[in-house]
């Protein structure tokens, strides 16, 4: 997982007029938690912010933050909130953590292969979720979690406690479905009823706006 430095600054103001200000001279304003401290209001340089989730981690990355006046923090983010329009960053919301100590972050699931029962049994290949969480020191998050579906038949899905956990702890219900392959006809009657999620095969995958770790929230911040 990339570790990211960037600088931030130390910011006054309750006031939503105080943030737009910070916007308009091209800085974002962020709030930093955790790790029993009093929240610290920051800032960051817009396009340093940029290039900081615009790596390959996306906001999954670790910030280094280098604070004008203060000390190094080490964090992750947890939030950002973007403009409804233009979707530009409007304000982050970030969480201070030990490097020593294990986080529990989302982490994209990534197909690999064709399964066999989309390839040579009719099927169609339904996601029930595309990311898992995990529990994993800071410095060892993984970009993404790779699965083979090539041995998936018909009628079988692959469930998160068959996902091979290397140097992190999967935290959800083993038991929790990550995709399955049904018959066409069963796609066909659930759609039919309205009572089944849609399903797409392979090839097909779609995911949330890259750098987006939680859904983001809209309007103005502090």
């Amino acid at each position: 997982m990339a570790t990211v430095t960037i600088a931030a600054q130390p910011r006054e103001g309750r006031k939503k007029g105080a943030a737009r200000r910070l916007r308009a001279a091209g800085r974002i304003p962020a709030v930093l938690y955790g790790l029993g401290e009093a929240p610290l209001k920051l800032s960051f340089d817009d396009r340093d912010f940029r290039r900081a989730i615009g790596t390959g981690s996306g906001i999954r990355a670790v910030l280094k933050l280098e604070v004008e006046g203060g000390d190094e923090k080490v964090a992750i983010l947890r939030e950002i909130q973007r403009h409804p329009v233009n979707r530009n960053v409007v304000h982050a919301d970030l969480l201070a953590i030990d490097l020593t100590q294990p986080i529990e972050v989302s982490v994209p699931i990534v197909p690999k292969g064709i399964s066999i029962g989309v390839r040579n049994e009719g099927g169609v290949l339904g996601w029930a979720r595309r990311e898992l969480n995990i529990r994993v020191l800071p410095t060892r998050i993984p970009e993404s979690i790779e699965i083979d579906l090539t041995d998936v038949h018909i009628n079988e899905a692959i469930h998160a406690g068959d996902i091979e956990a290397d140097g992190f702890e999967i935290i959800d219900d083993p038991q929790a479905t990550i995709c399955s392959v049904a018959s066409v006809s069963l796609v066909e009657e659930v759609t039919e009823e309205g009572e089944g999620e849609a399903t797409e095969t392979e090839g097909g995958e779609d995911g949330a706006t890259e750098g987006e770790a939680a859904t983001p929230t809209e309007g103005d911040s502090e």
